[in-house]
């Protein structure tokens, strides 16, 4: 499976104007209240109303659990969604469901929101403050009731819509939080015995960097495949230990190819007692640990003997008047020295430089319905995503 394409600049411009959208009039002006919850009312009754459910809320229950989580003219793939980040190019930090629905459109994804189902429900405006207040008042609800079961509602419909996955899903999440419905609710669907598995799983969300955690390791972690069984609970640095997530990363299943890099960072992670440990520049040997090799010392070259010249003529002893030339010393050959840095190496030059190859890096490596998701960590200066 190729990696999941990154976002164009169109996408994320369109992203930026739902998100805008989306907040405009929020909370919703009364005209709005008394629409949402006139229409909430209406469909009650015409599926029976008190006969068939006790409240409008337990009606909305049964719409998320019966409506279609498939939008008819969208492709297989499915989007999935928490929290949000920057990605490259965007001004600001966008909510990961703007994004995805943006992708729904160019790319032709299943977005919650956007199947029959996510748009029904986003109708009865479930999460507005205003529109939990005309509930109570109007029906005579209970306050504590009316708060909780926005989220209990789009948890069974995000509960059928990750159920209804049959091709590739797109992970619109940075980190995945166990308290997110992304990491408690739709996960264990897409990765259960009925789900499509860790295979079919992509992130277009960059993976973010922790400090706490080696450089090293970020190509394995950030493998798809290992990504999406982990939680930020997992190797959170306030709450956890390297041995605690050696656990936690040694209970997972990995792919063939990750093999020998999952065995290496568990064993690595276990042997370490902090993450100051982990991330700690290599100590620089001290004097006394330095052995320096003493140079090669090649044989001095022995002189050559002196080879006579030519016989001189015997020479003349001169008058008095007349001092005795001197005679020039020969010439002595000078010793052959060995050419430097060559002198044990037969038939060969060093090189200028010695290049050291590189060492090789291990081969390790939402809440729907509203900007409400468990905190969950994002890329560096993007805020933090559970």
């Amino acid at each position: 499976m190729t990696e999941a394409p990154r976002f164009t600049q169109a996408e994320i411009d369109r992203a930026i104007a739902l998100e805008d959208a989306h907040k405009d009039g929020r909370p919703l002006p009364p005209e709005r209240v008394k629409q949402a919850v006139d229409r909430l009312y209406g469909e009650w009754i015409a599926a029976g109303g008190e006969k068939k459910f006790a409240d409008v809320l337990e009606f909305a229950t049964h719409v998320a659990k019966t409506e279609s989580p498939t939008a008819e003219h969208r492709g297989e793939t499915r989007a999935l969604w928490s929290f949000k980040s920057q990605p490259e190019g965007a001004p600001r930090e966008v909510g990961h469901r703007f994004l995805a629905q943006a992708c729904g459109e160019s790319r032709g994804y299943q977005v919650l929101e956007d199947s029959p189902v996510g748009r029904r429900l986003d109708s009865y405006e479930l999460w507005d403050g205003n529109v939990q207040s005309a509930l109570i008042k109007r029906f005579g609800l209970d306050e504590g009731y009316v708060q909780e079961s926005p989220a209990d509602i789009w948890d069974a419909a995000s509960e059928s819509y990750a159920k209804a996955a049959t091709g590739e899903v797109e992970i619109f999440a940075a980190d995945i939080g166990a308290g997110s419905v992304l990491g408690r609710m739709e996960m264990p669907r897409v990765l259960g015995p009925e789900g499509v598995g860790k295979e079919a799983v992509r992130f277009p969300v960059e993976f973010p960097h922790h400090a706490h955690l080696p450089q090293d390791m970020y190509a394995f972690l950030s493998d798809d495949s290992v990504r999406c069984q982990l939680r930020l609970e997992d190797y959170k640095k306030e709450t956890t230990t390297p041995e605690q997530f050696a656990a936690k990363l040694a209970a997972i299943d990995v792919p063939e190819y990750l093999k020998q890099a999952h065995t290496a960072a568990v064993a690595r992670l276990s042997a370490a007692t902090s993450y100051e440990e982990l991330t700690a520049p290599a100590a620089e040997p001290t004097e006394s640990e330095i052995t320096r090799p003493e140079p090669a010392q090649s044989e001095p070259a022995k002189a050559e003997p002196q080879q006579p010249g030519p016989k001189q003529p015997k020479v003349q002893e001169a008058g008095p008047s007349q001092p005795e030339p001197s005679q020039p010393a020969p010439t002595q050959p000078e010793p052959k020295q060995p050419p430097l840095g060559q002198s044990f190496l037969h038939g060969g030059a060093v090189p200028s430089r010695v290049v050291v190859p590189p060492r090789p890096r291990p081969g390790v490596a939402g809440t729907h319905g509203t900007i409400n998701p468990v905190i969950e960590a994002a890329p560096k200066s993007q805020g933090v995503e559970q």
